[in-house]
Formats: C-alpha cells, structure tokens, sequence
C-alpha cells in the first residue's frame, strides 16, 4: 500500500486502484489502437504505427478517518471529450451501488490519466464539485 504525505495528510493507497487504473487504461487504448495483424513490423505500408496515449477518467472511493484518507477501490467514469461531457446519470449510478455494498466508503475525488493537466480535467473537477474537497490522483 501506498502512502505519501505532503499537506499534514496521510494518504494510503491500495494496491487495488492502481490495478483497476492500470486495467481501464489499458482496455481503452487496445479499443482506440488495436494491434497490428503481424507483430514482426512497426511499419504498415511504410508508415509507422503511432499509436495515441488515450487519457481516461474515473472516481476513487474510500474513507477519510481524521488526517488520514485511504483510498480502497476506484471505477471509470463515462466522458465524452468531443462534447466535454460526464454521463452524470452513470455516475449517480455507481455511487448508489458503491454505498449499497460499502455503506462506509464515499466518492473521495476523481482520477486521470497523463502528465499533465488538460482542459477535459476542469470538467471532471466540477462535475464532483458536490464533495467535499475532492481530491485528483494523476497516474502516469
């Protein structure tokens, strides 16, 4: 388990989130660039093969004991970048099912993919603006 402090807080991180990011990431880039048919080239038809870094997004959900914030378990969110939409009702979804198992978990904040912060991040921020300070786990 992860742990790392900067602000006065304790953050625990489970090695459960990382494998459901790690999962997400990697279902949605073999969608958008599906491997070539011969493994043996990186060039087609003299062209290299230049495969995009998709960015993805999601919620992560645990619980917040005092200073401390341990983070259990995450899920994708559904976010159309053409229109800089969030499927809300998606959303809404998930965390009625989340909190029917684990009644004792909240959405903590969102994830995403990448380096660096981009444009479609400041919609995800505000479409979970109704937490408390939600806090953004960058996985790179």
């Amino acid at each position: 388990m992860a742990s790392s402090s900067s602000s006065g807080l304790t953050f625990k991180l489970h090695p459960l989130v990382i494998v459901n990011i790690s999962d997400h990431y990697t279902r949605v880039k073999s969608q958008l660039n599906p491997p070539p048919l011969t493994s043996t080239s990186a060039t087609v038809n003299g062209v290299e093969n230049q495969q995009q870094a998709p960015r993805v997004y999601g919620c992560v959900i645990g619980v917040q004991r005092g200073r401390t914030v341990e983070i259990f378990n995450s899920f994708e969110l559904l976010y159309d970048p053409s229109t800089h939409s969030l499927d809300r009702p998606f959303l809404k979804k998930k965390q009625e099912l989340y909190k029917k198992v684990f009644p004792h978990f909240y959405i903590l904040g969102w994830y995403s993919t990448g380096s660096d912060a981009q444009e479609s991040d400041m919609h995800i921020h505000r479409a979970v603006c109704f937490l408390n300070h939600p806090l953004t786990v960058i996985y790179r």
